[in-house]
């Protein structure tokens, strides 16, 4: 997946923007440090292997597992094997802020929230799939 499970996995906190001026963040004005509150849930990934050709880091932060201890996640992004590319938003709660309702309902949270549908990540979302089907 470009990320490897952070142990244990219960926790949440903001989703952060780290590279900007990848084209995932085309059309969303983000910026470096800029977060989506609440967007991960209590299932992340963390310390992406260094062995992955052209792997980048588009996002990272604290989670904070069991409401207290900080652990690090990362989004990746990174080149696949047929011309492709592999996304990993590092999150559960990815489809949280695409729409409202979102499908499913939300257990309750692991000391955190996500907001509901947010621009950013819709935008997010509409580049990997423009991108996914024009390879």
């Amino acid at each position: 997946m470009g990320s490897r499970n952070v142990d244990p996995v219960n926790g949440g906190g903001d989703w952060v923007c780290s590279k900007p001026d990848h084209w995932i963040f085309d059309g969303t004005g983000m910026k470096k440090g800029e977060a989506i509150p609440g967007l991960i849930g209590w299932e992340y990934h963390g310390d992406p292997p260094k062995d992955i050709p052209g792997l980048e880091i588009v996002a990272e932060g604290t989670a904070l597992q069991g409401g207290v201890n900080p652990q690090q996640w990362t989004s990746t992004i990174y080149p696949g094997p047929k011309d492709n590319f592999v996304f990993n938003a590092s999150t559960i709660w990815w489809c949280q802020d695409l729409a409202s309702p979102p499908g499913h309902w939300l257990p309750w949270s692991h000391w955190s929230r996500p907001y509901g549908p947010d621009d950013r990540v819709q935008q997010i979302t509409h580049n990997l799939l423009r991108r996914a089907i024009r390879k």
